[in-house]
């Protein structure tokens, strides 16, 4: 994957600029989640980023696009490009809200993410939910939908 998984200094080089900080999307700072933000392209047609760590690994990230534009399917097949490979991801069934990433070597699932995106809203949130070892995160989208 080139965010989820991966180090605040590797997410910075992915976006090719140091990170801000954001305000958490989940109120799980008690259990260790710090957010950074990016802002990328221009206010015409630009994305607001925000990158949830938890043990300084990201878990979470959601795309917003800074203009009140409703999403395409280019919109968000960019949006999961940056995640991963575009055959990785799926969503069932087609007309699903939901969309799930799975990356393989081999035979061996590597890597998973799950998330959500729909078309009348400005953004798309993606996320791991369980690392072995670490924090299991479980995000409700009405709750993460109405966050600034």
């Amino acid at each position: 994957m080139n965010i989820l998984l991966k180090s605040l200094p590797e997410v910075e080089a992915h976006f090719g600029k140091k990170a801000t900080m954001a305000p958490n999307l989940l109120d799980m700072v008690g259990q260790g989640e710090k957010a950074y933000g990016f802002l990328t392209g221009t206010m015409d047609d630009g994305w607001d980023v925000t990158v949830g760590f938890f043990n300084d690994k990201a878990r979470y990230v959601r795309f917003k696009k800074r203009t009140a534009t409703k999403w395409t399917d280019r919109d968000l097949r960019a949006v999961l490009m940056q995640i991963g490979p575009y055959s990785n991801w799926s969503r069932t069934p087609a007309d699903s809200d939901d969309v799930d990433y799975t990356e393989k070597q081999g035979d061996n699932v590597v890597a998973t993410a799950t998330g959500w995106q729909t078309p009348n809203r400005t953004r798309a949130f993606i996320y791991v939910p369980d690392v072995p070892g670490d924090t299991g995160i479980m995000p409700d989208p009405t709750a993460v939908d109405q966050k600034p």
